[in-house]
């Protein structure tokens, strides 16, 4: 896509949850921040938490600004909100577009302003359920941005000519095959401990399974309620153990780690080490961490649909979903593949995420989203 020459007035407010770079699930959007400075004069960040220096490539160095809404202060949900509207009137007489990050609550205060300033709305959502929110969102927007179209609930007259398609924004530089050599037998599940994402399947797949299998499951729990998962994780891990007495029970993580949230500039080596990542996660959204995985070159077993796009890459990693016994099955199968065998496989994986999801496809097609309306 050919970029337009910066102008002063050309500038986007990038409005999110959080502008931390090595957080784990949103360190995403400093990449995408970065990215989007290329494109344009400038980016204005409005975090709800903005707890770290701001990292930019060398062509945004001059071009980003952060201001926090004051999560990380302590500040209450009312005057973060103010703080949010505030730094709006501020930044909007100078914006290209308000490119609004997964909340639509977020919208819905920005909103008059926008309409004041003739600024258009850029709601970014992926995820597969609809809340009253976003319902309330979707008409004070111009466009709604997403990985995949049933990455977006909803649908519709009124929707339909909103809805843009751009890939999901991987950084393929960062996401890469490297030094670090995966290691047999050694499963990942990656996502927060949460019930949604199913994490005990891949359980079932590890204990019980080939002899010298390993799971690490990196996340933590978000809400008060993911604690009592964590629980029920840790102990059906211990339970299963103790069916299978050909592993050693001389550790509780012998054959399943919990290592928690792994910072984002470490997840690529995590993804890496591991043989194959298992997924049956629910959220109905292509999830970031099948792309991250896949683009490191590491196999990806998967029975959520909105996988296919890229597991079809290689036949048999997407299991249909529901069929858990067949999931458990595919992860062991992948566990026995050779070195030859699973390189090709990550190769042509790679190949399917730098073609439809990488950080400059999304940036070009996040921009043009922009210049339809802006």
């Amino acid at each position: 896509m050919k970029r337009d020459s910066p102008r002063r007035n050309d500038r986007i407010v990038f409005v999110t949850q959080a502008y931390a770079p090595s957080e784990t699930l949103l360190g995403v959007t400093a990449d995408w921040v970065q990215a989007l400075g290329t494109r344009f004069a400038g980016v204005d960040v409005i975090a709800q938490r903005a707890p770290e220096a701001p990292r930019l490539l060398p062509r945004a160095r001059t071009a980003l600004r952060v201001a926090s809404m004051g999560k990380d202060r302590g500040v209450g949900r009312v005057g973060q909100s103010a703080a949010l509207v505030a730094s709006i009137a501020r930044a909007a007489r100078r914006a290209r577009a308000i490119f609004v990050h997964m909340v639509p609550r977020y919208v819905l205060l920005v909103a008059p302003i926008a309409r004041l300033a003739g600024v258009p709305i850029i709601l970014w959502y992926a995820h597969g359920t609809a809340d009253r929110a976003l319902r309330m969102a979707v008409p004070f927007v111009d466009r709604v941005v997403t990985p995949t179209r049933d990455s977006f609930p909803l649908a519709g007259r009124g929707v339909d000519g909103k809805v843009r398609v751009t890939g999901h924004g991987i950084d393929e530089m960062r996401h890469a095959p490297g030094a670090t050599v995966a290691e047999p037998g050694l499963v990942l599940s990656a996502g927060r401990l949460s019930p949604v994402k199913r994490h005990e399947l891949a359980i079932e797949a590890v204990v019980g399974g080939p002899v010298g299998s390993r799971l690490v499951i990196a996340g933590s729990p978000l809400h008060d309620g993911d604690v009592a998962y964590r629980d029920r994780l840790v102990s059906q891990s211990a339970s299963e153990r103790d069916q299978h007495p050909q592993f050693s029970r001389t550790s509780p993580s012998a054959q399943v780690s919990f290592v928690g949230d792994v910072p984002f500039e470490e997840m690529p080596a995590t993804y890496r080490r591991a043989w194959v990542l298992a997924h049956a996660s629910r959220t109905g959204s292509l999830d970031k961490v099948v792309l991250e995985a896949a683009a490191c070159g590491t196999p990806v077993v998967s029975s959520a649909p909105s996988s296919r796009a890229v597991l079809d890459a290689v036949p048999g990693l997407s299991v249909p979903d529901g069929d858990d016994e067949a999931f458990v099955a595919r992860v062991r199968e992948v566990l026995g593949w050779s070195v030859a065998r699973r390189a090709a496989a990550g190769q042509a994986l790679r190949l399917a995420v730098v073609t439809g999801h990488s950080l400059d496809h999304w940036a070009d097609r996040v921009t043009s989203a922009i210049r339809e309306v802006g």
